[in-house]
């Protein structure tokens, strides 16, 4: 049925009564989700969906009024359709991003909380100060360690056995209900690591950490191995690919690892916290050699 415009408002001013009087007699719910965001580009794109309904009927509230904030600066001021729902293309410029929806002049606690962002895709050969912090260490052995951002990757240099240089973020990130996805190359000798330690904890190195440590070396034995503070609970002999796309996802109390897209371990999560500080580095692990690995598109967001 095709609607005149004179009567266009009239309808408009019915959804508005409708949305008003199902706001103050039923409860609502409301998801909100990032969808098909693009690491590679600059700022960082993605689609954020929000479905607003009834939460006993689960209907949706037509033309239900919403803000979005991002970083507490206010990115959209508008309406769902009249069916509770509205997407809105997202550019987020700044690597670490809070993503906060209103409605009814009051923050949607649950749907906002999932709503975070941590990114970075190393491509303009300077290392974002404001997110990451670097680390090196030296060993008994005559060398160097280096991170350096350039070529459109974070590199992580070691010259001799036992040098390891990386970054950590400068604030710890809750990891509860995320997903983190990275882009590891390990270089020969050098084994290039993602490990998420609670922040109350200082990184001491894998198998002395008190968190999670993912790595892949390409020389070695075991090229892909997961530790779960000192455990091996997973390790093999192959890599799907090198460079290799890690994720790790945390649901529940449930912490899960996929190569390639394809889940290898999983276990309950083990440490008391999930506030956390994630940390890219590269290590070489063989004698009197070394080598470059690399890490990109890091993305970690509320699942």
């Amino acid at each position: 049925m095709l609607v005149s415009s004179p009567r266009l408002p009239i309808l408009n001013t019915v959804f508005r009564q409708m949305n008003e009087r199902v706001s103050t007699i039923s409860p609502l719910t409301v998801d909100a989700s990032l969808r098909n965001v693009r690491i590679s580009e600059t700022p960082l794109k993605g689609s954020l969906d929000i479905d607003i309904t009834e939460k006993r009927t689960g209907a949706g509230v037509p033309l239900a009024p919403f803000i979005v904030y991002i970083n507490d600066i206010e990115e959209l001021e508008g309406r769902c359709n009249t069916k509770g729902k509205h997407t809105h293309e997202l550019s987020l410029k700044d690597h670490r991003s809070t993503i906060d929806i209103y409605h009814n002049r009051k923050r949607l606690v649950e749907a906002s909380d999932h709503l975070r962002v941590l990114w970075d895709n190393f491509d303009d050969n300077s290392l974002d100060r404001r997110t990451w912090q670097t680390f090196a260490g030296a060993s008994v052995y005559e060398g160097r360690s280096e991170t350096k951002e350039e070529e459109g990757k974070l590199k992580f240099i070691s010259t001799n056995t036992g040098y390891l240089a990386g970054v950590s973020t400068k604030d710890p990130v809750n990891i509860a209900e995320s997903r983190i996805k990275v882009k590891l190359y390990s270089g020969g000798w050098v084994v290039c690591f993602l490990s998420i330690l609670p922040s109350n904890t200082p990184f001491y190195g894998a198998n002395y950490n008190k968190g999670y440590d993912v790595g892949i070396w390409e020389n070695g034995i075991n090229k892909f191995i997961i530790y779960s503070g000192s455990r091996v609970p997973y390790s093999k002999g192959t890599l799907r690919s090198n460079p290799d796309t890690i994720e790790v996802v945390v649901e529940d109390d449930v912490i899960m690892f996929l190569e390639e897209g394809h889940e290898v371990y999983k276990e309950v999560y083990k440490p008391a916290s999930k506030l956390c500080n994630i940390y890219l580095w590269g290590q070489s692990w063989y004698h009197m050699r070394g080598g470059t690995s690399w890490a990109d598109d890091l993305l970690v967001v509320g699942d």
